[in-house]
């Protein structure tokens, strides 16, 4: 435009154009530096993960690793039987604390990743509960815990088993970490109307309200020295709470009063009529028969 043949109002009018020109390319700018900012911070959040990662994993598998090695060869040094069987025992609980540390880096890598399919298939509550006692029979002896079951469920559960146990694994780990010794812990399932409910519950230190939310997160430890004696790798309930989201269900945890706390699963129904292929806990597998639409176990 040639503004000296211009008359006032189409220069009022081109003044105004370019004035929105220039606060849309502020706006755009301000747009970008903030998105710039953004992902400084979460590029520099993601460093000092790995860095508290890395540490605690070092912190984790040094002790392990160490006794291990000095186990092995107390072994092959020795004839004694009694010995033997004392440094069998000390084998066990040092490998069942790197398998359980491992069980749970590659759970939170593969939610970290998206990479967390569901196997879905008939499953025994009973069974996972039996396994889940057996994996910290030594835990809970130390600690004169009794672990029980309380069964309120007729339904046939459908879900995926492998998440279920791996979610059971760690509540009933943080369970017999921070219960005092000597107390009990309840594992409760119960049928709900569109859920079955998956409850842990012990009764220890309790949670004070401004930690319930944060002890979900990563790397996130809530100790007092009291209970727990290791510092562990942060992982367990925020892999419990990936185990839920990945089957569309929810995690929570209230306090009931006098140290009691209860870890609250809720799982959502499934109907095995929208299912294709799935493989059971266990060796067992399930199938659909080609000529109905009911699952066959083999």
């Amino acid at each position: 435009m040639d503004i000296s043949k211009a008359e006032d109002t189409e220069l009022l009018k081109e003044i105004g154009r370019r004035f929105e020109e220039k606060a849309s390319s502020i706006n755009e700018m301000e747009f970008l530096t903030k998105k710039l900012l953004d992902l400084n911070e979460k590029s520099k959040n993601a460093q000092e993960v790995k860095s508290q990662f890395l540490s605690l994993v070092k912190n984790e598998f040094n002790n392990p690793m160490s006794s291990l090695l000095n186990i092995s060869s107390m072994l092959s040094q020795t004839k004694n039987i009694d010995k033997i069987n004392t440094l069998g025992d000390l084998l066990k609980r040092e490998l069942l604390t790197i398998d359980f540390s491992l069980k749970n880096i590659f759970a939170a890598s593969e939610i970290e990743a998206g990479e967390i399919g569901n196997e879905y298939s008939k499953i025994s509550m009973k069974e996972i509960f039996s396994e889940v006692s057996s994996y910290f029979e030594n835990l809970i002896q130390d600690k004169n815990l009794t672990l029980s079951l309380v069964y309120n469920c007729e339904k046939e559960l459908i879900s995926d088993s492998q998440k279920i146990y791996l979610l059971l694994l760690n509540l009933v780990s943080n369970a017999c970490e921070y219960s005092y010794n000597n107390k009990e812990i309840k594992v409760i399932v119960e049928c709900r109307e569109k859920s079955f409910q998956l409850i842990v519950e012990d009764y220890g230190e309790g949670i004070k309200e401004e930690h319930c939310k944060d002890i979900f997160n990563r790397f996130v430890h809530y100790e007092t020295g009291n209970t727990r004696e290791t510092a562990g790798l942060g992982l367990g309930l925020s892999v419990a709470k990936g185990m839920c989201e990945a089957l569309d269900g929810d995690i929570d945890n209230i306090e009931c009063g006098e140290g009691t706390t209860r870890f609250i699963a809720n799982i959502p129904y499934v109907d095995e009529k929208n299912l294709d292929l799935s493989t059971a806990f266990g060796s067992n597998e399930f199938m659909f028969d080609s000529d109905s639409d009911e699952m066959v176990e083999f």
